[in-house]
């Protein structure tokens, strides 16, 4: 029986992304199955909502809510007045509530930079979610596993996606593929990027380089491995999907601001809630081209120190942490609480000003989601 499948994403610029995966969808015969949610914010040119309007009269399910209709909805679900704030990537957080609320079976996020490759099978790769049918898995001998290595770029040293800790970046690692014997289900898939890696400031200021090719089609993470999951070009299970909060951003940490890691703490929030349900994260195919949007690096280095930082030490504590809970959204609020509960405990550089209060505010956003996810979802 064929999937409900919902696309969400957010944009500032003109659609330029859409056409190609309105021909996905159409090659793939998915145009009664399939919707995409653009959510526009105060920035986003009107050329978006003339662009999704000649795709609906073209026969295809795309949804792009005005600012007014986004507020009705939200008043409707009974979210706070500023839960979701404008002006920013967070806005993606109607989609995935519109999305879930509508009764999607599998949710996929992805980038308005990010362009579908001719051939790619971007809806086929992602229907591997909730599936098990994979058994191949990557096992490190540090627990984690560089999704770049799956890519072919410049000559020199690794490079390493938004969001690998820098302590695990300096870590020699022995990496193996191994068979399991008993496949587990896929509530999570990860597609990698041609052109553009999806890397910090750090290396676009020191380095940069285009990938021009991949080498692997898809490997799932053994239970104990980790990597940075993005929002970019990934798909979720609708159970998965219930704890994929696109964490806040803004918030002031010793005199810097946390920024373009709301989707780095997103995934691994939601990993952790796979892993504890026994449940894989593939990463892989499908492969989109990342033709990134101009950004200005020194600005991006500004937001992303506090966030380089922070993950350091929070992710040990992360990978450590025993939930509760035998479904994903009571897995979610055993983590909220856990994050909440283990602030204090958090010293130091960042911590001691402001860090504390970031994780309260983040498990209290947390909680907030999982209320409104209960009442529309479930």
């Amino acid at each position: 029986m064929p999937r409900n499948t919902s696309i969400v994403c957010t944009t500032i610029f003109p659609p330029n992304f859409l056409e190609g995966f309105l021909a996905e969808i159409r090659e793939s015969g998915c145009r009664e199955t399939t919707t995409i949610y653009i959510i526009g914010d105060r920035k986003t040119p009107e050329s978006v909502w003339k662009a999704t309007a000649h795709a609906r009269r073209n026969g295809f399910r795309v949804e792009c809510p005005t600012l007014e209709e986004q507020e009705s909805f939200l008043a409707r679900i009974a979210a706070p007045a500023d839960f979701i704030p404008y002006n920013s990537d967070n806005r993606r957080n109607v989609g995935f509530l519109m999305a879930l609320e509508s009764g999607c079976d599998v949710l996929i996020s992805i980038d308005d930079d990010n362009f579908c490759r001719p051939g790619g099978e971007f809806l086929k790769s992602h229907d591997v979610v909730g599936s098990s049918g994979q058994n191949r898995f990557v096992r490190s001998s540090d627990g984690w596993f560089n999704i770049c290595s799956l890519l072919q770029g410049p000559e020199g040293p690794p490079i390493f996606p938004r969001g690998f800790p820098y302590a695990a970046q300096r870590q020699a690692r022995q990496v193996e593929f191994i068979s399991a014997e008993n496949p587990i289900p896929i509530a999570m898939n990860a597609g990698l990027w041609l052109d553009e890696p999806d890397v910090d400031a750090i290396y676009r200021l020191c380095r940069g380089g285009k990938m021009t090719a991949f080498t692997e089609a898809g490997v799932l993470l053994g239970p104990e491995i980790w990597s940075p999951i993005n929002t970019q070009n990934t798909a979720l299970t609708r159970e998965a999907a219930l704890t994929y909060y696109y964490v806040r951003m803004g918030f002031p940490l010793k005199g810097l601001s946390i920024d373009r890691f709301g989707d780095i703490l997103s995934g691994y929030l939601t990993q952790k809630c796979v892993k504890h349900m026994r449940h894989a994260v593939r990463v892989g195919s499908p492969v989109l081209d990342h033709h990134r949007t101009p950004h200005n690096l020194f600005k991006d280095l500004y937001h992303e120190l506090a966030g380089i930082v922070l993950i350091e030490d929070f992710l040990p504590f992360l990978k450590e942490l025993r939930l509760e809970g035998t479904g994903y959204l009571d897995a979610y609020d055993s983590l909220a609480a856990r994050i909440s509960e283990s602030a204090a405990k958090f010293t130091g550089f960042i911590w001691d000003d402001g860090g504390r209060d970031f994780l309260r505010e983040m498990s209290a956003s947390m909680t907030t989601w999982s209320h409104i996810v209960r009442r529309i979802a479930l």
